[in-house]
């Protein structure tokens, strides 16, 4: 076994060893929340939204990556394919867009409590759930060129337009189609990009302001809560732009390199799913309803152990 297919077997199993339980973790404790209280505020809403397409990215994406590097699930074919590479592109560019939106609605409950705030506040409640179909309705037809083009194979191909995913390929009939394509989704991903760092900029400087707060008065007890969800929001935008711009970086060599090199596409594909697989650690390390959730099922677990280690020695006594 080479050194570039250990390290491969090594990074992706490590994705989804992380991704899969975390974001699971997540939808969980939301749905508990939910189930307990009959209710859950708009930010675990978006979170769990987050987990869901976090989850999706890593199932159709980083979990075949894996079997194919371990050799467990070596042919693709072209329906697999396809599907598989469409829904992890919907999983992405939904990754994109909730994150952004996550920034943006923490940017709004923190702002000071003036009229026109309040007013977009009440409104983003109102539209939250349109606005989520919009995004999964958008990114579901932006991506449908990866279930129309892609195939498994590139032989006898005589098409110059192709995209590569390592296993899977897009092949674009003509130019036109080809380079129409990339600019859409260039766009798209630079609108929710400049959101993340308009969102990071504002929350970065809130929490500096609160900071000298702090340090003057260190008796000061208000919205300690807000801060410390916006310290989590602006480190889950943060990591999103270094992982969005390696990806791009390794995305540009693979651009310029001929022939194309299998390195940089798989360097490429890690840190795309990277996001969808760290990010859980983020939000379960800072989410205090998350947290005691998971203790509330570990004492569970406990109490029934005790009472079934109860039960075996008093119907031993009997």
């Amino acid at each position: 076994m080479g050194t570039w297919l250990t390290l491969d077997i090594i990074s992706y199993f490590s994705l989804d060893l992380i991704g899969i339980p975390g974001n699971l973790i997540i939808l969980f404790a939301f749905l508990h929340t939910f189930h307990s209280q009959g209710k859950v505020t708009t930010g675990e809403i978006i979170l769990g939204k987050l987990a869901l397409s976090n989850l999706l990215v890593i199932l159709t994406w980083g979990l075949p990556m894996t079997l194919q590097s371990t050799g467990t699930y070596v042919v693709f074919g072209d329906l697999s394919c396809q599907i598989s590479l469409y829904l992890y592109c919907v999983g992405r560019a939904m990754s994109v867009s909730i994150t952004s939106l996550l920034g943006c609605f923490q940017c709004i409950s923190i702002t000071p409590s003036h009229r026109r705030w309040l007013g977009i506040r009440r409104k983003l409640l109102e539209y939250l759930f349109t606005l989520m179909l919009f995004l999964w309705a958008f990114n579901l037809i932006i991506s449908s060129t990866r279930l129309a083009y892609s195939t498994s194979s590139i032989k006898n191909i005589t098409s110059q337009y192709i995209m590569s995913y390592n296993f899977c390929f897009v092949i674009f009939p003509n130019y036109l189609l080809y380079i129409g394509n990339g600019i859409i989704y260039v766009v798209r991903d630079l609108f929710f990009l400049m959101l993340m760092l308009i969102s990071s900029s504002y929350l970065l400087y809130v929490i500096y302001q609160h900071g000298k707060q702090v340090k003057c008065m260190p008796t000061l007890n208000t919205k300690h809560a807000e801060m410390r969800a916006a310290k989590a929001v602006f480190t889950l935008v943060m990591m999103y732009i270094v992982s969005f711009g390696l990806d791009n970086l390794f995305w540009i060599l693979t651009l310029c390199t001929f022939p194309l090199s299998s390195r940089f596409t798989d360097a490429r594909i890690f840190f795309d799913s990277f996001y969808s697989a760290i990010s859980p650690i983020v939000i379960i390390s800072t989410n205090r309803k998350i947290q005691m959730g998971l203790q509330c099922t570990r004492k569970k677990k406990d109490l029934q152990a005790v009472k079934t280690i109860s039960n075996c020695v008093a119907g031993k006594k009997h």
